[in-house]
């Protein structure tokens, strides 16, 4: 019988789960390559060069951590962060280097609820609905972070740098990955950002 390993991780509401690993799950052989390029290609089961979200829970569940709905649907905004509907290496890789890669998905119902003040403000300069905002209504929706003291004048990257999807709109998920880069989320106090990250 192979001998386990175990890997305890956070469930939400601080409840703790371990989960009995065989070391086979990590052999993934391959040489040189960082392991989040082991783990991105051992995880995308259908090879199409993304992780999808039943792929990325299945992934976090071997670590120690189930995501439920709520925390799926919430790692799918912060980790795709072109708004594409998968996840592809690059975004996979930025999120897997941080330290905090697993207590960045666990949210509380306190964070969720700043959290949910994002999505409002948001959704309050979308007036069609669209999951999208062009140029002018960005604009708008800036000025008004700015006298909200969310943002500051200076942190007004150009519209083509939030515009990942480069599709001449901004959507939520561009949004939320520009708060995070701004360093905003952890203002709010709905992430902590470590500054010590490593390729594993």
């Amino acid at each position: 019988m192979d001998k386990t390993s175990k890997i305890s991780g956070s469930l939400s509401k601080n409840k703790k789960i371990t989960v009995a690993l065989s070391p086979k799950l990590f052999a993934f052989g391959g040489g040189t390559k960082p392991v989040s390029q082991l783990l991105f290609n051992k995880y995308d089961t259908d090879k199409n060069g993304v992780i999808s979200m039943d792929e990325l829970r299945f992934l976090c569940y071997d670590m120690g951590y189930f995501l439920s709905n709520t925390q799926l649907d919430w790692a799918r905004t912060f980790i795709d962060k072109d708004g594409s509907g998968g996840i592809n290496y690059k975004e996979f890789s930025s999120w897997w280097q941080n330290s905090s890669r697993f207590e960045h998905l666990l949210l509380s119902d306190e964070q969720f609820n700043k959290l949910q003040q994002i999505t409002q403000l948001y959704r309050s300069y979308d007036k069609k609905n669209q999951g999208q905002l062009d140029k002018k209504q960005f604009k708008e929706l800036f000025q008004e972070l700015v006298r909200k003291k969310i943002m500051e004048e200076n942190q007004a990257n150009q519209f083509d740098e939030i515009d990942r999807s480069q599709d001449g709109k901004i959507n939520f998920n561009e949004f939320v990955a520009w708060f995070y880069d701004q360093g905003v989320l952890e203002k709010m106090g709905i992430l902590t950002q470590k500054k010590d990250q490593q390729e594993n």
